[in-house]
């Protein structure tokens, strides 16, 4: 075996390579009288060469002086690139970054950022770039940082990323305690957008719209929604449509809730009409994210063919309900709105057509002698009479 000791080369010319991970055996070379110092190869030793190398600001030229371009042995012939030691290459990016490629350092946060190198710091071509390596840490964040054009900055005293798309208006720490963070770290939680809607904890309660936070769809620049069902905030029947209220109420004496029940289910035992489809009184959406839909502004749009809503008290004065005015109140639950005098008077004093009609008592049976009465055909729009 080469003993080392018999090079004349000066100490200089021979540094020898390093790296965190770099060899874990102590080679077999006598070195006494050679130009490495005992435990140059040994990694818990004082005299490691990564030490070295670290204090000489990774200068490696030196290394390849001796052992070669490629550090395969060179004059010495003695590779680096064995079992043992590099087998990746001495220049792999983990012989100096925990072993790994891409690098990825246990120090701060870098196990929970898995974004890629480059949006955080200038990656060399290689490890004999100028400048790389120089045992300092640059820190420029590019790319994802930037989105939707944010300005970030890197606070080397408080150790901090800020103003960053990444990370909202926050500012996490980077030697934080590691592990999930909580969703609030970045943003609102809920966002404030999203503040009048029911939403139960983050994350369970993003997912059914946003998908599992852990994804590799989270932070990739773009907002990722899944269109839901309509009844997945509505409701669904025989429940009514809703509840529940978009402010999370149940009670019909909400505005939210009100006599949604009472339009939709045709299922209802006393019904005095058809059930009625939301268009009738509100513009559908073709998908969640339309124009209007999700709007911060309460109460829910409702846009009638034929008639008003009164959103002072709540009221409604349309046709369905013979325009009377002031008309039926959405969240009135007492039952009178569905008598015969709820609408109309009873009997009329005008038919629709706006002519007197005629004076008779005031009965469902004097009322049927002219007229038929179901739920299906009744506030259909006509006036029916028997033949």
């Amino acid at each position: 075996m080469l003993r080392l000791q018999t090079l004349t080369v000066p100490l200089w010319l021979l540094a020898a390579f390093g790296g965190a991970y770099a060899c874990t055996v102590e080679r077999e070379i006598d070195y006494e009288g050679g130009v490495h110092p005992p435990g140059f190869a040994v990694k818990d030793n004082a005299e490691f060469h990564g030490a070295y190398l670290k204090s000489i600001t990774y200068k490696m030229g030196t290394c390849r002086g001796c052992h070669g371009d490629d550090y395969s042995g060179g004059a010495v012939g003695f590779s680096c690139n064995q079992s043992g030691c590099h087998e990746n290459g001495v220049e792999w990016c983990g012989t100096c970054h925990n072993g790994k490629a891409p690098p990825q350092p246990e120090t701060g946060a870098h196990n929970i950022h898995t974004f890629g190198c480059q949006n955080c710091h200038t990656v060399p071509q290689n490890a004999r770039e100028y400048a790389h390596p120089n045992g300092v840490v640059g820190v420029a964040m590019v790319g994802l940082a930037e989105h939707l054009g944010n300005t970030p900055q890197w606070d080397p005293n408080t150790q901090t990323c800020k103003t960053t798309y990444c990370h909202g208006s926050q500012s996490p720490e980077w030697e934080m305690p590691q592990g999930p963070l909580p969703c609030n770290t970045c943003n609102a939680s809920p966002p404030d957008s999203h503040k009048r809607f029911p939403i139960s904890d983050p994350p369970e309660g993003c997912e059914p719209c946003h998908g599992k936070h852990e994804d590799p769809t989270h932070l990739n620049g773009q907002i990722d929604v899944f269109e839901p069902s309509c009844t997945q905030c509505h409701g669904s029947l025989p429940d009514g449509a809703p509840p529940p209220a978009l402010d999370g109420s149940m009670s019909p004496s909400s505005r939210g809730v009100g006599a949604h029940t009472r339009h939709l289910d045709s299922a209802l035992p006393d019904r005095m009409g058809q059930a009625v489809e939301c268009v009738e009184c509100h513009d559908v959406p073709a998908e969640m994210r339309a124009n209007g839909h999700m709007d911060l502004a309460a109460p829910a749009d409702v846009r009638f063919i034929d008639g008003e809503y009164n959103i002072v008290n709540g009221s409604c004065v349309v046709s369905c309900h013979w325009n009377k005015d002031p008309g039926p109140l959405w969240t009135d639950t007492s039952g009178a709105p569905r008598a015969c005098d709820g609408c109309h008077d009873y009997p009329p004093l005008l038919t629709r057509e706006g002519t007197p009609h005629p004076a008779v008592e005031a009965s469902a049976e004097t009322c049927q002698l002219c007229h038929q009465f179901s739920p299906s055909t009744h506030v259909d729009g006509h006036v029916d009479f028997l033949k």
